[in-house]
């Protein structure tokens, strides 16, 4: 193809414009540029489907953070267009994956959608990570941290329904979590330094790559995800959380709510060593959720797909126990 069209939010296409332009300045590719409404939402792929500019070009860049390329990669899956992607934030691994989260117009969570391949080419500069806000990597880090622990958990017990493919996405998953352990408390820092870094380009790696291959290798609706994220995304129905919090911090926090929960407490002591050094959140407070606001909460949870396929069963109760249980961790950690 010779048109590209990219759809992206402001700064970010402020923060890589030039390296584009300097990419494609031999005329091969040429470039467009188209503002996305701002929420991943259904509404808003059919908002850009109807763009001139869109219709004519031969080719997709879904440019910036997870909401913007998850908007892009639905769009490029209705149109039937090839697309890449250039993630400027290590926030998700969403430029990998052929699965996109999707929201209603006023941010609450909605469902999730694969679309029928992932990108043809995923292009990282660690330099445009490294000039990102810190606070975005130290999101991507906190959602990373979940991968493992949900996927290991969906898949439990049921060695004999995994497809071959879906085993090596389990046996991936094992994969993900040291990273993050070795190299996040240098990236942060080498992040808020503007410094492009072997800690930064391992923390990327691991967060598109290493999380986004075991996302398309397993079943989104059983094993990809579990409490951790069923937790975030019954909390997006609170005004803090979308207003303060981001996707991998309050993911984070349902991390260590399932090693809880399921008992985990080695690799519980482990994380939350981690998270304190990091400073992800390791309790309700953090989160600004109080204790009354938990029933509704997680009644919702417990409705989410994320825990179609567990173990045994899991009630809002168990959850609430779990909570409370890591409050009290917290207090004698203190």
């Amino acid at each position: 193809g010779t048109k590209a069209v990219v759809i992206s939010d402001e700064i970010s296409i402020n923060a890589t414009k030039k390296y584009l332009d300097e990419a494609t300045q031999d005329g091969i590719v040429k470039i467009d540029y188209i503002l996305f409404p701002g929420e991943a939402s259904f509404e808003a792929v059919d908002e850009l489907e109807q763009n001139e500019i869109v219709k004519n070009a031969d080719m997709i860049f879904c440019l910036g953070g997870g909401k913007a390329i998850d908007t892009g990669k639905l769009l490029a899956h209705r149109m039937n267009k090839p697309y890449f992607t250039f993630p400027t934030i290590a926030s998700t691994c969403a430029c990998n994956s052929a699965l996109g989260i999707y929201y209603y117009p006023n941010h609450e969570f909605r469902t999730f959608f694969r679309v029928d391949r992932p990108p043809v080419h995923i292009f990282i500069s660690t330099k445009v990570i490294a000039e990102a806000p810190a606070a975005f990597l130290w999101a991507g880090i906190g959602d990373g941290m979940s991968k493992e622990t949900e996927v290991r958990f969906s898949a439990r017990g049921r060695d004999h329904e995994l497809t071959l493919e879906e085993q090596a996405g389990v046996a991936l998953a094992a994969c993900c979590t040291e990273p993050l352990l070795k190299y996040g408390v240098q990236a942060m820092e080498d992040c808020r330094n503007n410094r492009a870094s072997k800690a930064i380009e391992e923390v990327a790696l691991n967060i598109f790559i290493n999380t986004g291959m075991v996302s398309n290798m397993v079943d989104s609706a059983k094993y990809n995800t579990s409490l951790a994220h069923a937790f975030f995304n019954a909390s997006t129905t609170l005004p803090q959380i979308e207003a303060r919090h981001k996707h991998g911090e309050v993911v984070s926090y349902g991390t260590l709510l399932l090693l809880t929960l399921d008992k985990q407490y080695d690799k519980l002591e482990r994380f939350f060593d981690f998270y304190k050094g990091m400073e992800l959140p390791t309790k309700l407070a953090d989160l600004e959720i109080e204790v009354d606001e938990l029933d509704p909460l997680l009644e919702l949870a417990v409705q989410r797909y994320d825990l179609d396929v567990v173990p045994y069963e899991i009630t809002p109760a168990m959850i609430k126990d779990a909570i409370l249980e890591l409050e009290e961790y917290n207090k004698k950690r203190a």
